[in-house]
């Protein structure tokens, strides 16, 4: 305060006056306050995504001691978290999460802050990521060759289907005209034995017959003659039921058996339902030893056929007087005349006898009984026939003539039914036919030629046919012909297995104006089939054993020409079957050629089988096509082979090859050119498919080859002193004495080595010890030397921050045994950070920052000694801002460099280890602090000049 000294006067006993204020007075040195620029907010913040983290980049601020802060925040208004505090203008964020993070750079000025400025960032995926990228590119990659590998494979599968199905048109076709071949057989058969059927009464005879009529509009000749000649005996049956009306006192086990129209049935039954005779019957076993029954069969009943009988001495009925009746040959209606010859029950006197058909009589199979007889049969009986027909028919807008010619014989033996089938017989018959209407001719012929011998009691029988048929037929739009001829032979064994061989070929050409135009087709099929039939083939019982053996050759010619169409085909399929082994093999040849392209495909497939268990194929492709259309031209050639083997469910293996050429042209130019080749394999052992193989492409811009392998080879030949191989995932060069190998799958076991460069002692003997380089899975490295200018060089050196137990091992390498100067190096620091300001800071505290380096030294074979030992030092370096961030740095530092004059002519090996380590005590008052680095080196020279 301003202080002045007064003068006082008294004057009077009065009041003092006021004394006069003095003008105020300012002076020019009187303080003012300052105040702070305001700082301006930082602009143009580039933040650029980073493997692993974000880089963020700003102008400088024009002020001086800016200090930049930089939060981050989950949103663009936070809230926000320092993490960093630089006078630099870029900052690198480290995250590896790939997390979407918000940042605010905000200028400080002596503790003033400026304007934030928000932009958010996204770090790329960190190297796992890539890595996880990497993988998924690849497994990708990888499914798509198996995925190519698997429709290749169904492409094959489905040839070889096609194939096992090729034919069936044509196999159709063919039975259809068998079956067409075989009614016209038959019908000359029945024709016959009608006629023949009526001369039973064996008689000699010659019939004529002639006809003659006309009308105004029909005018009709007709001529028939016959000669008939027949002779023979009968059977002699000394008991005989008919079961007109009634059930003739038979009876049934369990219930009586019903008679209807005239047939008896046996009641129904699970358990033997047998049917009796009525007993005293008092036949002598001795003259009459034969039974003959006839019977029909309903619906599906299984045959199990009995007689058993009992005699007037031995009532028992028991196996010792029973004989089996074989199943007969049934005819269209299910009806059967049964045989039971020489029959042992001789000397006795019958009483009776029981009949058994079938272990069950039901609801809707059964078995029903004709009539029964016993007896004896007498001399045989046969019948001829020469029958010849001849017919002219003339109407009013139609003309027919036809001539049919007949020869049969027939040698009846005992039989005196009507089944023919049942006798011996030989026929021969003939059957022309021409005619004419106002819109049609047509003119056709048949011949059949036919033998036939029963054997044993008539079941099998041996047999041969000749039957051809001859077509012509004419209209006003279209013309055809067609000739058939079969031919079939039959022969039993005397076992019950039957072999029968047959071959067919059909011959057609056709012409014909339809709604499309004209139509021309030419086609030829032809059979050959041979087969056994085993009697018990397919039965598990004790009859097993005979197997069906079957051969067969189809082959199907056919040409079409249309309008717009011309077509060739060629099928050829070969079947042979023993058992349970199949074996097929099979051929398709196809040209086509339309109005807009043409093409041609081959097919060959051959495939065996062991059914239910193995079964082995291969199929080969080739199918080339051009087609030109409204989008330009395209040409297409394509080949596709493939081998597969099965064994059941349980494994399987496959090849499938194929090579593909493709051009395609528009009107604008060459739109695509591709060629293509591919080589799959794949093998399931049960655990499902393994996919391997290669495909290699050109379209004319990139030749790419991809292969999909665990193990690939190139090996030099005769053990070369030089060369490559690539196998088990890594590749190997050698020359000499050294050799390179890259990639995984070698070396020393725990060495995890993929790159190794060192002594060529081979993949497997590889290693860490003995390299002169090497890198591992894990991201270390070693380079043990360089030769360069005369010196020796090895250098190695590790940046692992941790500190004792870290070692470094520098060799073993070769030397000239001159001086070798070593140097080791020791450097560590450790930054703590605290970027909260304040009057708080970092202190130091006890200890010291020391570390023992301990060199051993190994010459040759000798055993590792103790050499060097290098003590690193240090201290804390401590900077603590009120208004900035406070530091503390920690340091440790050390290095020795010695002449290693021990002569060697050995390899030498120098290893360094941290066997000591202090560290100085270093806290912050605040109680905490932001961030912290960690650095460390460890490096040991060898040079020798």
């Amino acid at each position: 305060m301003l202080q002045r000294k007064l003068t006082l006067v008294e004057i009077g006993v009065g009041a003092l006056p006021s004394p006069t204020p003095p003008a105020p007075r300012f002076s020019n040195w009187f303080p003012v306050a300052y105040r702070a620029p305001d700082v301006p907010p930082v602009e143009g913040v580039t933040p650029t995504p980073v493997a692993d983290g974000v880089l963020l980049e700003w102008p400088a601020v024009d002020q001086a001691g800016v200090i930049y802060v930089i939060e981050r925040g989950p949103a663009q208004d936070g809230p926000w978290t320092e993490i960093y505090r630089t006078t630099e203008t870029r900052y690198v964020y480290s995250d590896a999460s790939g997390t979407q993070w918000w940042f605010r750079i905000t200028p400080t000025v002596r503790g003033k802050p400026g304007g934030g400025t928000v932009v958010v960032a996204t770090p790329t995926p960190a190297t796992a990521d890539l890595i996880e990228q990497q993988l998924r590119l690849s497994k990708e990659i990888s499914d798509r060759i198996e995925a190519d590998a698997l429709e290749a494979a169904a492409r094959v599968d489905g040839l070889a289907a096609a194939a096992r199905d090729l034919l069936a048109e044509a196999v159709l076709r063919e039975q259809g005209v068998a079956d067409a071949m075989g009614a016209i057989a038959q019908e000359a058969q029945d024709r016959a034995a009608a006629v023949l059927n009526e001369r039973l009464e064996r008689e000699a005879a010659i019939s004529l017959e002639a006809e003659t009529r006309q009308s105004d509009v029909e005018s009709l000749s007709r001529a028939l003659s016959e000669v008939v000649a027949g002779s023979g005996t009968q059977f002699d049956s000394r008991k005989i039921w008919y079961f007109d009306t009634t059930a003739e006192d038979w009876t049934g086990n369990g219930a009586a058996p019903t008679v209807m129209d005239g047939w008896l049935r046996p009641a129904n039954g699970a358990d033997s339902p047998w049917v009796q005779s009525p007993p005293a019957l008092e036949i002598d076993g001795s003259a009459y030893r034969f039974a003959k029954l006839r019977v029909k069969r309903v619906g599906t009943p299984a045959w199990s056929g009995t007689l058993q009988w009992i005699t007037a001495d031995d009532q028992a009925w028991d196996d010792q007087k029973r004989v089996p009746v074989p199943e007969p040959l049934w005819d269209d209606h299910g009806v059967a005349t049964v045989d039971v010859a020489d029959i042992a029950w001789w000397p006795g006197e019958i009483d009776a006898i029981r009949l058994q058909f079938g272990d069950e009589q039901a609801v809707a199979n059964y078995f029903l009984l004709d009539w029964v007889a016993i007896g004896r049969p007498t001399p045989g009986a046969g019948v001829a026939l020469v029958q010849d027909e001849a017919r002219a028919r003339v109407a009013a807008d139609s003309a027919e003539a036809s001539r049919r010619e007949t020869l049969a014989a027939q040698l009846r033996g005992d039989y005196d039914g009507t089944d023919i089938s049942q006798v011996a017989t030989g026929l021969f018959a003939v059957e022309r036919d021409a005619r004419v209407s106002a819109d049609e001719a047509s003119a056709t012929a048949i011949e059949v030629l036919q033998a036939r011998m029963p054997v044993g009691d008539g079941v099998l029988a041996t047999e041969a046919s000749v039957t051809e048929e001859s077509q012509a037929r004419a209209d006003g739009d279209s013309a055809n012909a067609e000739a058939i001829q079969l031919v079939q032979a039959r022969m039993p064994d005397g076992e019950g297995a039957v072999a029968s061989a047959a071959a067919l070929e059909s011959v057609s050409a056709r012409v014909e104006e339809t709604e499309e135009g004209l139509r021309a087709v030419g086609e030829r099929v032809t059979s050959v089939t041979a087969q056994l039939e085993g009697q018990h083939a397919g039965d598990e019982d004790s009859f097993a054993g005979d197997e069906d053996v079957y051969a067969g050759t189809r082959t199907v010619l056919s040409a079409i020409a249309e309008g717009d169409l011309a077509q060739a085909q060629s099928v050829t399929r070969l079947d042979a079957e023993l058992g349970q082994f199949k074996a097929l093999a099979t051929q398709q040849i196809e040209a086509v050629a339309t109005d807009v392209s043409a093409q041609a495909e081959r097919v060959d497939a051959v495939q065996v089988e062991l059914e239910g268990k193995a079964s082995a194929e291969a199929v080969s492709q080739l199918r080339a096509s051009v087609e030109q259309n409204a989008d330009g031209i395209v040409a297409v050639s394509e080949s596709l082979q493939g081998v597969k083997v099965e064994l059941g469910e349980k494994a399987s293996a496959q090849v499938v090859q194929g090579m593909e050429a493709r051009v395609q042209e528009t009107e604008g130019g060459l739109a695509q050119v591709m060629a293509k080749a591919f080589l799959h394999l794949i093998a399931d052992s049960g655990a499902g498919p393994l996919i391997g193989g290669m495909e290699l492409g050109n379209d004319g811009n990139v030749v790419s080859l991809r292969f999909l392998t665990n193990n690939m080879e190139i090996v030099a030949p005769n053990g070369a002193a030089e060369g490559m191989e690539w196998r088990s995932g890594y590749l190997r060069v050698w020359k000499g004495a050294a050799q390179r190998i890259i990639g995984p799958g070698f070396g020393a076991p725990g060495d995890n080595l993929v790159d190794y460069f060192g002594p060529n002692v081979g993949a497997a003997a590889a290693s860490k010890a003995n390299a002169m380089m090497w890198m591992d899975a894990s991201g270390s490295a070693y380079f043990g030397g360089q030769l360069s200018a005369g010196v020796l060089r090895n250098a190695v050196q590790t940046t692992t921050t941790q500190a004792i137990g870290t070692e470094l091992v520098n060799g073993p390498f070769s030397t000239n045994g001159r001086v070798r100067t070593v140097t080791v190096s020791f450097t560590r620091r450790h930054r703590r950070t605290q970027t909260i300001s304040g009057s708080t800071g970092f202190v130091a505290g006890a200890g010291q920052n020391t570390a023992r380096v301990e060199v051993y030294r190994k010459i040759g074979n000798a055993a590792e000694t103790l050499w060097q030992v290098l003590n690193a030092a240090g201290g804390v370096v401590i900077n603590n801002e009120r208004d900035g961030p406070d530091e503390a740095d920690s340091s440790w530092g050390g290095a020795f460099t010695i002449n290693d004059t021990s002569p060697s002519s050995d390899t030498v090996q120098y290893r360094a280890v941290i066997t000591g380590f202090t560290e100085q005590t270093v806290t912050h008052t605040s109680g905490s602090f932001q961030g912290q680095t960690l650095t460390q080196s460890l490096s040991m020279i060898s040079v020798e000049q």
